[in-house]
C-alpha cells in the first residue's frame, strides 16, 4: 500500500498536506494538486532503510517514525501503581521444572521489533498571513522554514535541527517559532534564520565546578561489583577517566548545543505533547503546554516564560491536544487519554465543564474501552443566527469525527458524528465567509471493503438540530497520476508504527509484580 496523508494545514484557499517525507500543496477551490516539496533524504534513507531496517528492544520504543523514543531522549514519566508491592525484592523466576533461577528482566525481555527510520513530515503550521510554510521532520529533529507564494508554491529558506525530536510547535505574532519537544524543553527560534554565523552565549563555570578536583579512580573496584552489566559500567568510567575528551558527557554536551539562534524559554519534568498561545482580554500573551503527567501549565511569553502563571489540573490521563476559540480566547478545550473533553478557563486555571467523548466514540466503535484523542480543533461556523464556535475531535482508531457546539456556558452540546471510509490520522479547518470545511488524512486499512483515497475535503452544514453535518464530501486528486505512483510503498504495520502513537503515551498501571517488571522496563526505555 502507498504511505498515506499523516498531517495536514490549511490557510489561505491553500491546503498543505505531509505524506511520509514529502509535502504536496492542493487547492481548496478544486482540489487541484498545485506543487510537491521532497525530503532531500528521502530517496537514500528509503533504500537504507529496506536493505537494514533498524530495530528497538522494547515495546515502550514503539512510539514511530514520528514519534520513536530514543534512549535519553524524555525524561521519565511517573509510574501508577494501584496495588501495593508484595512481591519480593528478587525478582528472579523459578523454574517449576528443574528448579533453575533466571532473571525475570531476560526472561520476558520482548522479541526485537523492525521500525523503519525514513523522513516523516509530523507537524505543519504557517505563520499568520500564510507568507510562510513551517514544517518539522522526525528522523533528523529538523525545523524547516519554506517561503509560501500565496499559491502554494514553496521555497525552501533553512533547516535546523534541534537538540531533541519536537513534538509541537507554534508560530507567534512576532515571527517566533515555539517549538516543544519530548525531552520537555520549549525552545524560541526566530522563523527567518539570521545569515550571521551564530556565536553561542558564554556561560561562567559555576564555582564548584571550579573547586571540584578530577576523579583519578572509580568509587568501586572488581572488589565490590560483580554482575557483568556492573563491570561493563565500572570498565566504560574507567575509560572515561583515562581520556575525558573522548567521554560521553563531553560529547553529549557538544552535540546537544544548536548551531543557530536559539532561546530556551520553559521545560517540564515530563514528555510534552500540546502547545498553544494564548492571548488574556489585556493582550497578556501566554505559553500553554501540555504533557504525559496530566498536567496543563500556563506561562507568561518571552522573555518572561521562566515565571509560571498557572496550571490547568485535572486530567486523569496524558493531554494529547488542546485548542483556543478564536471568537472565545479565554477558553482552552483540551483532550487525550480521557473518556472527555475538558473545557478551561485557563488564565484562571478553573474547569469550568466536561463531556463524555467516549460515549460517542463507542457509538462508532461499540467494543472500545477508552479512547485516545490525537486531534482537537475549533471552527467558526457562521449560520442565519450569527457565529456559532464548534469544537472538533479525531481519537486514535476511531473512523469518525466527533463535534460539539460550545454555548455561552461554557458547554460543549449537541454532538455530531461524522462517518468516515477510514483511520483519520489528522485533520485541518478552512472557513470563508460563506463555507466551512474541513479536510481529513484517512489511513484506509488493508483489507477494508472500502478503496477510499487517503485525502478527503468535507464541506460543512448545520441540521435542523444545529448539529454540524455533511454537505458534501470528495477525495482530493492525486492529479498528475505519476504523483501518486512515486509515494513510498509501506506495509500495514510500518503505517501502525509511524503514525499510530497517541495510544503509547498512556502509562501502564501495574497490579502485580510482573505487571510492575513490565511497567518500570518500559519507562526505563524511555529515559
Amino acid at each position: 500500500m502507498k504511505i498515506p496523508y499523516n498531517c495536514l494545514h490549511a490557510r489561505g484557499g491553500i491546503l498543505f498536506g505531509a505524506r511520509g517525507g514529502k509535502i504536496h500543496t492542493f487547492s481548496l477551490n478544486d482540489g487541484a494538486h498545485v506543487a510537491t516539496w521532497k525530503h532531500p533524504e528521502l530517496e537514500t534513507c528509503t533504500a537504507a532503510g529496506s536493505e537494514a531496517p533498524t530495530t528497538v528492544e522494547n515495546e515502550a520504543e514503539r512510539v514511530g517514525g514520528s514519534d520513536m523514543v530514543d534512549e535519553a531522549e524524555q525524561p521519565p514519566s511517573k509510574r501508577q501503581k494501584v496495588a501495593e508491592d508484595d512481591a519480593p525484592k528478587n525478582m528472579d523466576d523459578e523454574d517449576e521444572a528443574g528448579g533453575k533461577r533466571t532473571r525475570g528482566k531476560e526472561h520476558r525481555k520482548p522479541k526485537p521489533i523492525p521500525v523503519p527510520d525514513r523522513p516523516v513530515i509530523i507537524q505543519l503550521t504557517t505563520t499568520a498571513d500564510g507568507s510562510h510554510l513551517v514544517a518539522v521532520s522526525a528522523h533528523d529533529k529538523a525545523v524547516w522554514v519554506f517561503a509560501h507564494n500565496g499559491s502554494g508554491q514553496l521555497t525552501q529558506l533553512s533547516k535546523r535541527v534541534m537538540p531533541k525530536r519536537p513534538s509541537s510547535i507554534a508560530v507567534s505574532h512576532d515571527d517566533q517559532i515555539i517549538v516543544a519537544d519530548k525531552f520537555g524543553d520549549v525552545y524560541a527560534i526566530p522563523l527567518i534564520k539570521s545569515s550571521e554565523a551564530y556565536t553561542p552565549p558564554q556561560q561562567q563555570a559555576p564555582a564548584s565546578s571550579v573547586a571540584k578536583k578530577p576523579r583519578t579512580k572509580p568509587a568501586a573496584t572488581v572488589l565490590t561489583v560483580h554482575s557483568k552489566g556492573n563491570r561493563a559500567a565500572l570498565a566504560a568510567q574507567q575509560r572515561e577517566i583515562e581520556n575525558p575528551t573522548n567521554g560521553p558527557s563531553s560529547g553529549a554536551k557538544a552535540a546537544a548545543s544548536p548551531d543557530f539562534a536559539h532561546t530556551l524559554l520553559l521545560g517540564h519534568v515530563s514528555m510534552l505533547t500540546a502547545l498553544v498561545l494564548g492571548e488574556d482580554a489585556q493582550g497578556r500573551r501566554y505559553i500553554i503546554t501540555g504533557d504525559r503527567d496530566e498536567h496543563i501549565r500556563v506561562s507568561r511569553y518571552m522573555p518572561q516564560a521562566h515565571v509560571i502563571h498557572g496550571y490547568c489540573l485535572g486530567h486523569g490521563e496524558f493531554v494529547g491536544a488542546m485548542a483556543i476559540p478564536s471568537a472565545r480566547r479565554e477558553l482552552l478545550v483540551s483532550g487525550g487519554g480521557d473518556e472527555d473533553l475538558l473545557v478551561w478557563d485557563w488564565v484562571n486555571g478553573a474547569l469550568l465543564s466536561r463531556t463524555s467523548i467516549l460515549t460517542p466514540a463507542q457509538q462508532v466503535s461499540p467494543q472500545a474501552a477508552k479512547v485516545a484523542v490525537s486531534r482537537l480543533l475549533a471552527l467558526d461556523y457562521l449560520s442565519e443566527s450569527g457565529t456559532q464556535t464548534h469544537v472538533v475531535a479525531i481519537c486514535e482508531g476511531i473512523s469518525a469525527i466527533f463535534t460539539w457546539q460550545l454555548l455561552a456556558d461554557n458547554t460543549l452540546t449537541k454532538p455530531s458524528i461524522i462517518q468516515l471510509p477510514g483511520n483519520p490520522l489528522d485533520i485541518t479547518t478552512s472557513t470563508t465567509s460563506s463555507t466551512a470545511s474541513l479536510a481529513v488524512a484517512l489511513h484506509i486499512p488493508e483489507g477494508s471493503e472500502t478503496a477510499a483515497q487517503s485525502l478527503h475535503l468535507i464541506q460543512l452544514m448545520t441540521d435542523d438540530h444545529g448539529r454540524l453535518a455533511v454537505d458534501t464530501i470528495a477525495p482530493v486528486r492525486d492529479d498528475p497520476q505519476e504523483i501518486k505512483e512515486q509515494e513510498q510503498d509501506v506495509t500495514e504495520a510500518e503505517v501502525h508504527t509511524l503514525f499510530y502513537t497517541v495510544e503509547h503515551l498512556r502509562k501502564q498501571q501495574a497490579s502485580g509484580p510482573e505487571e510492575r517488571e513490565g511497567s518500570q522496563q518500559g519507562d526505563a526505555a524511555e529515559e
